[in-house]
């Protein structure tokens, strides 16, 4: 299923992209349920990065591989199986999420799988790099992850679970119809190695504690399974030697909440006398000088006007006076 668009960046550092290729999925069923989008590869040359006396490198050719994912689960999960088998832990990538095996470099960083061959480049480089992808998203990877025990699990063994596609590639002794999609569930599977042999696990996370307590005993009731509950995480045993050794295993995985709480929370702010004193004088004296500006618009008004507001007169303003007295007109 070929999906192509114009994801990678014309120059990385001093080298020019020389040619560029639509990547196809390498599994169009399980990349389809990944939500794959659009993928590419392509050849840059240049010089390498100048070093302390400004002198540059020589010439060099690397490739770089881009898939889009549809969020940073996807991603994790298409990074997963993109891995070479014998790939390391990268601890100089730019991410957590990388490997590394001989001159090639993979790492997922937010919804893209980015693979560098013959170029281990610098943290930076990747951070500019993926902001001039198209449609990056940068999110938080699948906390599911965290839960799968890491003692005697198998170098790169890790698959993710996202539909009935990736369960039936991955898990196939679980039924589609036990795991129940509908409820937004996901999976992670690993091997290990126990001392009678090795055993495959799974762990499948349900959005509360009532669903996976409602689903356990759908799972319990498959032949040949041995599955538990931990909080909202089901914790299936898909193959193993020997009862015993599924035990080992599955007992290993524990639902933590975790509940973040601030230890440094701030005290509650205590009143200060001197403070409030500062603030009373300052209100007095706004008061003051608002009732100034007042006294001298009401006198620069009274002055215009000729000393009249209103309806008041001037004191010094003449009036006429009746005077009437109690005694009536003298006659002539």
């Amino acid at each position: 299923m070929p999906l192509s668009a114009a994801l990678l960046p014309e120059g990385i550092e001093l080298h020019a992209r020389k040619s560029a290729t639509p990547l196809t999925a390498p599994d169009p069923a399980l990349w389809k349920e990944y939500g794959f989008q659009a993928g590419e590869t392509a050849v840059y040359e240049g010089k390498g990065r100048p070093n302390e006396k400004g002198v540059t490198g020589p010439v060099k050719s690397f490739s770089v591989s881009a898939w889009r994912l549809r969020d940073s689960t996807a991603a994790l999960a298409a990074w997963q199986i993109l891995r070479p088998a014998d790939a390391q832990p990268s601890p100089k990538a730019a991410t957590k999420v990388a490997v590394q095996s001989g001159a090639q470099t993979l790492l997922a960083y937010g919804n893209y799988v980015l693979r560098f061959e013959g170029y281990l480049p610098e943290e930076e480089t990747v951070h500019q790099l993926v902001l001039s992808l198209p449609r990056f998203e940068n999110a938080a990877l699948p906390a599911l992850m965290g839960f799968l025990p890491t003692e005697a699990r198998a170098l790169n063994s890790e698959r993710y679970i996202t539909g009935p596609v990736s369960l039936e590639k991955f898990a196939p002794q679980v039924p589609p119809s036990v795991v129940a999609f509908q409820f937004d569930t996901e999976g992670i599977t690993g091997r290990f190695t126990d001392r009678d042999g090795p055993v495959d696990l799974v762990i499948f996370s349900y959005p509360n504690h009532q669903i996976a307590q409602k689903q356990i005993e759908a799972f319990q009731a498959i032949p040949g399974l041995t599955a538990s509950r931990s909080g909202p995480l089901i914790s299936v045993v898909t193959k193993a030697p020997n009862a015993d050794a599924a035990q080992r295993v599955v007992a290993q995985v524990r639902y933590e909440a975790t509940v973040t709480l601030n230890s440094n929370a701030a005290p509650a702010p205590q009143q200060n006398i001197g403070d409030m004193i500062l603030a009373i004088v300052k209100l007095i004296g706004i008061l003051i000088g608002m009732a100034t500006v007042a006294g001298l618009v009401f006198a620069g008004v009274r002055m215009l006007t000729g000393g009249g507001f209103g309806g008041m007169r001037s004191r010094d303003e003449a009036f006429v006076s009746l005077s009437l007295d109690d005694e009536g007109p003298k006659q002539p």
